[in-house]
């Protein structure tokens, strides 16, 4: 079954959002939803599939009831794989990511351990996590 959406948490929203909508862009991503004073925010290309909310942002019974329960710290080490439509896409979110403060982990390239026609980028956001963008098609 594949992927609804994911979130994660973050200490900074206002870093964090400026960070991802720039990181994200090339790919299509945009803000599609904030709530709770804009302390969570989902992101996606026709619905929100990737959903940031920052650390604390649930003060109430209410939103705690409302919200998932936050499984961990902001900056818990994951990887998150973004599909990309062309390497053009790949190397556009790369450039955007690092304009935008992350750091490189991997330049945009062919990785044929992971397959033929593997076609990622790799690099750490502002909080330390592994980010990717990958593309899967011929050249």
């Amino acid at each position: 079954m594949p992927l609804a959406h994911l979130g994660i948490t973050v200490q900074d929203i206002s870093k964090a959002r400026a960070f991802y909508e720039a990181a994200l862009k090339p790919l299509g991503y945009t803000v599609q939803v904030t709530f709770l004073d804009d302390k969570v925010l989902g992101l996606g290309e026709h619905y929100p599939d990737f959903w940031i909310s920052e650390v604390n942002a649930r003060k109430t019974e209410e939103e705690k009831k409302a919200l998932p329960p936050q499984s961990g710290p902001a900056g818990e080490f994951i990887h998150l794989a973004f599909s990309a439509k062309s390497r053009d896409e790949v190397d556009q979110f790369y450039e955007a990511a690092i304009a935008a403060g992350a750091k490189d982990n991997g330049a945009p390239g062919l990785r044929p351990h992971y397959g033929p026609t593997y076609y990622g980028a790799f690099v750490y956001d502002i909080e330390g996590r592994n980010l990717e963008a990958v593309y899967l098609g011929e050249a």
